[in-house]
This record gives structure tokens, sequence and C-alpha cells, in this order.
């Protein structure tokens, strides 16, 4: 027998519809790099990003999701074409133009990048790194931006699936709410730190709870932990408080859960003395800020106020009108309330008088109904849930707190307010979705 081998069962078929696909797909972006060659890392950025978004299970896992984060980073992408191509959008003024002027500067009079550096400098430090390597563009600096915003929103979901299993029903409208909330929306399409400091911030918060959860040591995990604290502290000398507490926190209940040490005046000693020698160790590096020098030295008071000063010729207008007494600590304490009550809910109605006053009026009532509805949802949680909301409902208000302290105008309160926003969130969303459902049904 001879056997004739059929020679079109080897050949593969050309899908011709896939490529026409493929081509229609990157049109757009071939016509956007045309038409801004300086814009084109920018444009590499969108198709990274969309990547991003299709390989992560968070997104994926229900199409709601993935409609809501992709229509989250579209309208952001829109945005940023707008305020570099055609005008510059409420937001994007002085702070956002001088970190690209310095980034600019640095990168074409051939100045030496410095990484080894803290807050807003180090920001400008890493953008001139990215101009010298991609060139300079405004859109490329918010597309960066606009990329480490939606990496931010995968540990958001990654900390709810934490709280609430991978199976909860809260990740569309979280991403709604997290990602379109107009403050969120608009300092995090632009080039500002906000979006490095959202991620680093949840990165922490989400590697702390790894750490917890775990019920045994995991020095990977520690490791991812540490780097995001050190991160986040670096790219602001308030957030850098924050981290010290954070790091104090996981230190203390290490040695508690890990080492069995049943003394809580060890523990705390403990605790203190690593984390002074770590302060100490970043100083030695020439990572230290005004914030961890004031902190080494004992004199964190006049840190806080020389920083509450210079808040104080910003926006004269929006200022809450309260002071901070730092002469001792019961006046610190004594103090400390109203300037909190301030923060968190200045402008009273009285002090509305502008648009942006309306705006952070309703922000701060939004905020304050996700408060109420994280109480109540601490309620209808088992009880290794409710430790852990417990934990988190600690870890806002700690950054809150911090944020008071140096915190004058609820002007750049909004701006402060986007850091511990993505945790109330995730605290008062499940009750919030619940009492909207039950009120779409009253109406049907």
């Amino acid at each position: 027998m001879i056997l004739v081998m059929n020679p079109t069962m080897n050949s593969p078929k050309i899908n011709y519809w896939n490529i026409l696909a493929c081509l229609v797909f990157l049109a757009p972006f071939i016509f956007l790099i045309l038409a801004k060659p300086n814009d084109w890392f920018g444009i590499i950025l969108i198709l990274l990003t969309i990547i991003f978004i299709f390989t992560q299970r968070v997104f994926i896992q229900k199409k709601a999701t993935i409609i809501a984060i992709l229509m989250v980073f579209f309208i952001k992408v829109l945005i940023s074409l707008v305020n570099s191509n055609y005008f510059t959008i409420y937001g994007a003024g002085a702070d956002s133009k001088g970190f690209f002027n310095n980034a600019t500067l640095i990168s074409q009079s051939g100045f030496d990048i410095n990484l080894l550096n803290t807050g807003g400098t180090l920001y400008e430090n890493i953008l001139a790194l990215m101009f010298n390597i991609v060139g300079v563009s405004q859109f490329n600096g918010e597309m960066l931006s606009i990329f480490v915003f939606i990496v931010a929103v995968s540990f958001l979901l990654k900390i709810t699936e934490r709280l609430y299993g991978s199976n909860n029903n809260y990740n569309t409208l979280l991403v709604y709410l997290f990602g379109l909330l107009p403050s969120m929306l608009i300092y995090t399409s632009i080039i500002m730190r906000e979006p490095f400091q959202v991620l680093f911030f949840l990165m922490s918060v989400y590697y702390y709870m790894e750490s917890q959860n775990n019920g045994t040591f995991s020095l990977k995990v520690s490791i991812k932990f540490l780097t995001a604290v050190f991160l986040l502290g670096l790219f602001h000398n308030g957030l850098l408080l924050f981290t010290f507490v954070l790091i104090g926190i996981y230190v203390f209940k290490l040695f508690r859960n890990q080492l069995r040490i049943k003394s809580v005046v060890i523990r705390l000693a403990i605790s203190a003395l690593i984390l002074f020698l770590f302060i100490g160790l970043l100083d030695a590096l020439g990572i230290s800020t005004q914030a961890s020098e004031a902190l080494l030295s004992g004199d964190m008071t006049s840190y806080v106020d020389n920083y509450r000063d210079g808040g104080i010729a910003l926006d004269a207008r929006a200022q809450y009108g309260v002071e901070l007494d730092t002469s001792n600590i019961f006046m610190v304490l004594g103090t400390l309330p109203l300037v909190f009550t301030n923060y968190m809910v200045a402008p009273f109605p009285w002090q509305v008088s502008s648009v942006i006053d309306i705006y952070a009026f309703m922000e701060n009532i939004f905020r304050a109904i996700l408060l109420y509805c994280s109480f109540r949802c601490l309620k209808r949680l088992e009880n290794s849930k409710r430790k852990t909301l417990i934990g988190i409902m600690v870890l806002f208000i700690i950054v809150e707190v911090l944020w008071s302290l140096g915190t004058v105008n609820w002007g750049t309160a909004v701006r402060h307010h986007l850091i511990g926003y993505a945790l109330v969130l995730v605290m008062g969303t499940p009750f919030l979705k619940a009492k909207l459902m039950n009120l779409g049904n009253s109406f049907r």
C-alpha cells in the first residue's frame, strides 16, 4: 500500500481576520506616534497598561470589572491628552508644572541623576532619568502616572479579596468609586507624586496583611513589605512618619506572634530600638529627610511647626484657622482633636465660598458616609475578618491623623485624603452596596 500525504494537512492556515483585528487595534497608536513622535513612550505605556490589565486575575475574572477598569483607564488617558496638548486642566498647575520643568532642566542641562533623594526631589530625578532615556515629553510623564495608578488599583482589589474573599461582588463598584472620584481622577492622571504614594501605600498595607494572615513568618513577604514601606517613605515626609509607625507595629506583632514574647513593655522597647536603628541606617546611607532627622534628634515638634508654617503661605482663603499647640505633650493632645476634626470635616457649610469648596464639602460628606458604612460593616463580619477590618481601620486613622498634623487648609487636604481613601472605601463598600441595592429594589 502506498500512503499519499495530503500537502494541505500540515500547512497552517493564515487567519487574516486576526491580522486585520491586530492592525485595527494598533492603528490609533501608530497614528498617535506619527502625529507626536516625542510621545512615543507614552503610547507604548498605553499598550503596556492594557496588557497589564488583561493579565491580572483581579480585573479579568469578571466582565463588569474589566469594563470598569478600562473605562477608568481611557478617561484618564483622555485627561492626559487634553492636559498635555490643549490646555492645563484644574489641578495641573504650579506643582505639576514645577515637577515637569525641574525634571526637564535636570535632563537637558546634563546634571547628574541622583536617586538617593526623598520627596519631590526624588520624583524629579526619576522623571529626569526617564526623559534621558525616552526623551522629554509631558505626555510620557503623565502616562507613567496612569500606569502606576492602574497597578495601585490591582492592589486595592487584592486587599479587598484578602478581606472578603476572591468571590466577593465588590470589585467593580470599588473600581468606579476609587478611579472616578474627581480628585483621584485628576491628580493621578498628571505629573504628580500621588499615584506613587497611593501605590506604595496600598502595597504596604497588602503585604502587611499578608504577613499577619500567613500565621508563620515568611521572609519573602517580609522583604516585599519592607521594600514597599521603604519606597512609600521616600516619596513624602508625612508618609515617612507613617512608615515608621507601620514598621513599629509590624515588629511589635512579629515578636508577639513568632517569638512569643508576652511582655508588652519588652516588645515596645525592642520595636523602638529596631525602628531607631533603621532610621539611623537611612541617615548613614544619606537617605535621611527632615522628618527622620527630627525623629532621631527628638525634635519632632519643631519639624511639625515648620511644616505647618510652610503650608500657611498656600491658599490662605481655605485655611482652617486652628493651630496645633506643640509647646508640650498635653497641649498637643488637647489641640490635636480640633486639628483632626477640621482636617476631616472642613470646609464647614459657612466656609463654602467657591466651586472648589463645594466639591471639598461634598467629598467630605461622602467620606463620612463611608466611615458610617465601615462601622456598620464591622458589626456584620465574623470574628477573624473583623480583626482584620479593625486593623485596616486603625491604619486609616493613623495615616489621617499624621496628615492632619501638617495640613493647614482644605485645598491641600483634598490631595492628602487620597492616600487613606482606598482603605475607607474597602471598609465601607460592602454595606454601601447593600443599601444601594435595597434602595434600587424599593423603586421597582
